[in-house]
């Protein structure tokens, strides 16, 4: 069975997390959403998705401190790129999915 890379957007992506999940389901690209809230057990779920991503866009402009900070942590202790953008649009987070399923079948 082959591994699906996985691809997690941390904050800025509510609105369209459907439209995304949707476009990485079309591509062979597993896609996860965390919106950056850290109330209750939010930290240790962005933890957890973060360890499991080949790729972590981190959106900076709308997203808590505490967020950010986790899922530097995250990303720098288990060697997983972390691509930090001030804001992400739909287009432009669909050709992040795009990118990722390209390098993927490159392998």
């Amino acid at each position: 069975m082959i591994k699906k890379p996985r691809v997690v957007f941390v904050g800025g992506v509510e609105r369209v997390e459907r439209s995304l999940k949707a476009s990485g389901e079309e591509l062979g690209v597993d896609v996860d959403v965390h919106a950056g809230h850290m109330q209750g057990n939010a930290g240790t779920r962005l933890a957890a998705l973060v360890r499991r991503a080949d790729l972590v866009i981190l959106v900076t402009g709308v997203n808590s401190h505490n967020a950010v900070q986790t899922a530097k942590k995250e990303a720098a202790r288990n060697g997983t790129p972390l691509q930090i953008m001030k804001f992400c649009g739909a287009a432009v987070a669909r050709a992040l999915i795009a990118e990722v399923a390209r390098g993927a079948a490159a392998a």
